[in-house]
């Protein structure tokens, strides 16, 4: 129902756009807040695809060449992967509880799998790019796996924590209520 509101106001506004003679320019889409399954992953349990871990290949380059925990703003989203179905590649997303902006990069096969049930899933890159004890991250990983509140093509003003997630084999991890 609402892509088919979405398409029937976007047609709206064309004609009536012709009709006074104004060229018609797509809108940005509304942001949508849905609960998601969130998981997060590093270079430890990263799979290029050929089923090779330890790597930051990704399988949707966007902005980034490979997997990257970027500032988290909306101008340098970190790297996210889920279902290409989910959200396209280029898809942004923010998640309040961990003040951070995301980008669709990557593939995610368990993503896929909840997806096929309609159910939401995001995995987060949590980085680095290189081997780091892997307690460690898994910990880390595991600090944020829940459900939680997404913005799917958020504003861009919201507020933002530049911090990163897993720094110098330690969780850095802040979330906010």
């Amino acid at each position: 129902m609402l892509h088919t509101t979405k398409a029937l106001l976007s047609a709206a506004s064309a004609t009536f756009g012709l009709l006074i003679g104004l060229p018609f320019a797509a809108a940005h889409a509304a942001p949508q807040t849905t609960t998601a399954y969130i998981t997060s992953y590093g270079y430890n349990d990263n799979d290029d695809g050929n089923g090779h871990y330890g790597t930051a290949v990704i399988a949707y380059p966007q902005i980034h060449q490979q997997a990257t925990e970027d500032l988290g703003t909306f101008d340098h989203p970190s790297t996210f992967a889920t279902d290409q179905h989910e959200f396209a590649p280029g898809t942004k997303i923010y998640v309040a509880h961990l003040r951070k902006y995301f980008i669709m990069e990557d593939g995610c096969v368990e993503c896929t799998a909840d997806w096929s049930k309609h159910k939401y899933h995001v995995d987060l890159w949590m980085g680095p790019a290189s081997t780091q004890p892997e307690p460690a991250l898994d910990d880390c990983e595991a600090s944020i796996t829940d459900n939680f509140a997404i913005i799917a093509d958020p504003d861009p003003s919201l507020p933002v924590d530049t911090n990163p997630m897993f720094s110098d084999g330690k969780c850095t991890v802040h979330t906010y209520g």
